[in-house]
């Protein structure tokens, strides 16, 4: 059995993006065996009631799931270790999954959640784990990591990159950078799924996975730290971002000074070959440079193509 804590926020966000009700709030549904945490006293109930009260489709999925209230919650005794009540709810709990919209509604705790060992999980993460499950991310091999120092930290995250590649390219990930229509989902969604891969890595290294970091001249993707020196950026952008150059040779340079790191990752995501000729001229133009001394953000490559059935696929 697997339990969560539910964020209201999610909630309130799910009133506007409907879709979310389906493919997320549904998943708690009794036959599932998922179980939404609640506090003995039932606070957490009152707070969705008022939520949920004036938006009929998600009073409709609460009344479903009140009407098996013993399949649908787990009632957790709290241990006051927080005021919030929804952190102090998932830190009483034994699993400590937290699902929300957004880790920004927790800017303020990552102190917290890291203390207590709070799994978080945004509304596209939980989609996924939700309707997949676990099992759709291998298990990562821990023994091979060593202390993370100022020396490695960029090989460990080469390391959470090309775990990211081997999932797209090989393992079907690849389906869940498209939409229904076929098109392409907008780099924040692959951000997303990037988060959910790496959070495994940073948890077992005690390194901060830092999505979205401003400091000052516009967030970069992703800060992977450990303490103030020892830092990593991750940029992402599909090849057919008409920054995709800029991006590159002037605003991840200028994240990396922010964050005063040069060690840093251009993760670029391809999936025609329209776009080769402008990323071999940048692979060209980084071998020169770096011959030349420069010190330069690793260019990473993955292919998203839509691959045919191995049915299908010719020998």
């Amino acid at each position: 059995m697997a339990e969560y804590t539910i964020c209201p926020k999610l909630i309130e966000y799910s009133g506007i993006n409907k879709k979310n009700i389906v493919d997320l709030l549904f998943a708690f549904i009794p036959e599932n065996s998922k179980k939404i945490c609640i506090d003995n006293d039932e606070k957490i109930i009152d707070v969705y009631k008022r939520i949920i009260e004036k938006d009929k489709d998600l009073s409709d999925w609460f009344r479903f799931l009140n009407m098996n209230k013993d399949s649908s919650f787990l009632k957790i005794p709290l241990k006051n270790k927080n005021s919030n009540l929804v952190l102090n709810l998932c830190s009483s709990s034994f699993s400590k999954n937290l699902i929300s919209d957004s880790i920004g509604n927790y800017s303020d705790e990552f102190d917290f959640l890291q203390q207590e060992d709070i799994r978080f999980f945004d509304a596209e993460e939980a989609k996924i784990i939700l309707n997949y499950g676990n099992s759709i991310f291998p298990p990562v091999d821990l023994s091979k990591f060593n202390p993370v120092t100022k020396e490695n930290i960029l090989d460990l995250v080469i390391e959470i990159c090309n775990n990211f590649k081997d999932l797209i390219e090989l393992n079907g990930l690849y389906k869940l950078l498209y939409e229904k229509n076929g098109k392409r989902v907008d780099e924040k969604k692959a951000q997303l799924l990037f988060y959910a891969v790496a959070f495994t890595y940073c948890s077992a290294n005690d390194l901060k996975l830092c999505p979205e970091v401003n400091s000052g001249n516009g967030p970069v993707d992703f800060n992977i730290s450990k303490g103030f020196t020892i830092s990593v950026n991750v940029e992402i952008k599909f090849a057919d971002n008409p920054k995709l150059k800029n991006g590159f040779w002037y605003q991840l340079r200028t994240y990396n000074q922010a964050e005063r790191t040069n060690k840093s990752i251009y993760l670029v995501l391809n999936n025609t070959d329209k776009y080769d000729t402008e990323i071999k001229k940048i692979k060209k133009l980084i071998t020169t440079q770096e011959s030349k001394g420069m010190i330069l953000p690793h260019f990473f490559e993955i292919n998203y193509k839509e691959k045919p059935s191995a049915s299908n696929q010719k020998e």
